[in-house]
């Protein structure tokens, strides 16, 4: 009788530990259907729809990187809008005549931006349905300590995360940068 309590005890520490880890990728990907479908009812509307109740970011653009995924931007990179996407750098703005930043983790949206090529078209789909390209055309790896992130005259997108890429510390102060010029105008595309 007591080893079969002892099995069972060990089988509830087994499931309680199982579902203790996968509660925190059932909760992003719970977060990102949510902020999905806050994003198509923004689409629809023309107004901010927040993901849920308490968020303090509502979903602004649709972000296509080359490797054909395609990422949330929501309106602020305050740090509770970072742990569920990219977010607008305070600032800037989507306005596409004006240069726009994005900063996002280098660990989760912002993993494949090392892998940017100069060249490269990277999209910006906006509230009002316009989906604005952009070209690539350099990066650059800046220390805040000492330098500032150039800001752009022309119409343009800069992508900002941590660096270096496979640090295991956060919040350094190195930020890898890749600047993109605006290369057309608009396209009209389905919501």
């Amino acid at each position: 009788m007591s080893r079969r309590l002892i099995h069972l005890g060990l089988l509830a520490l087994g499931l309680a530990l199982l579902a203790k880890g996968l509660y925190i990728p059932v909760k992003a990907a719970l977060a990102q259907q949510l902020i999905q479908s806050a994003w198509t009812q923004s689409l629809e509307t023309g107004k901010p729809v927040l993901p849920w109740s308490w968020m303090d970011a509502y979903p602004i653009a649709e972000l296509q990187l080359s490797d054909s995924q395609s990422h949330i931007v929501l309106n602020t990179d305050s740090g509770q809008a970072l742990a569920f996407g990219p977010g607008l750098v305070t600032g800037t703005s989507i306005a596409p005549d004006t240069m726009t930043a994005i900063a996002a983790h280098k660990n989760t949206q912002f993993a494949s931006l090392k892998n940017l090529e100069i060249g490269d078209i990277v999209s910006l789909k906006t509230k009002d349905g316009l989906t604005h390209h952009y070209k690539v055309k350099s990066h650059d790896i800046v220390d805040t300590r000492h330098e500032q992130v150039t800001k752009q005259e022309t119409p343009s997108l800069l992508l900002v995360t941590c660096y270096p890429f496979d640090a295991v510390s956060f919040n350094g102060p190195m930020r890898y940068i890749v600047y993109a010029d605006k290369i057309d105008t608009p396209n009209q595309t389905e919501a």
